[in-house]
């Protein structure tokens, strides 16, 4: 097995992982300590997202620069991801959360998570795993 073959399948298994952390989360009743450990969730979830779809690209000849924004770019172009701007906004909840805490923005991360984020996590995952 080559190394980039390995690595993918290393982020995959990853991010399967920390998607079910995910669903975890969100099967929980929400509190400000499940609220918290939600978003945290969402953030490593998305790092490995972004990671996954980055070896995977590699894998298949793409050379993307190891960058979120391109690599999202690239991933909508091969089919990998079906709605750029969900995956934009993703980014952007990520962003806001990994460096500030707002106790009523992070209410409005929770609600997309639920709403929006964890559709697209899940609609990768089922990518990935055919690779």
């Amino acid at each position: 097995m080559n190394m980039q073959r390995e690595r993918f399948d290393l982020h995959r298994a990853q991010y399967v992982k920390a998607l079910q952390r995910l669903h975890e989360a969100l099967a929980v009743d929400e509190t400000d300590i499940v609220r918290d450990a939600l978003i945290q969730r969402f953030e490593f979830t998305f790092e490995l997202a972004w990671k996954a779809m980055y070896d995977l690209l590699r894998l298949q000849g793409e050379n993307p620069p190891k960058m979120v924004r391109p690599v999202l770019q690239a991933a909508f172009v091969a089919r990998y991801i079906a709605d750029a701007q969900a995956w934009e906004r993703i980014k952007d909840y990520r962003d806001e959360t990994s460096h500030t805490y707002d106790a009523a923005k992070a209410i409005e991360v929770a609600a997309f998570i639920r709403a929006e984020a964890v559709a697209a996590f899940d609609a990768l995952a089922q990518v990935l795993a055919k690779h």
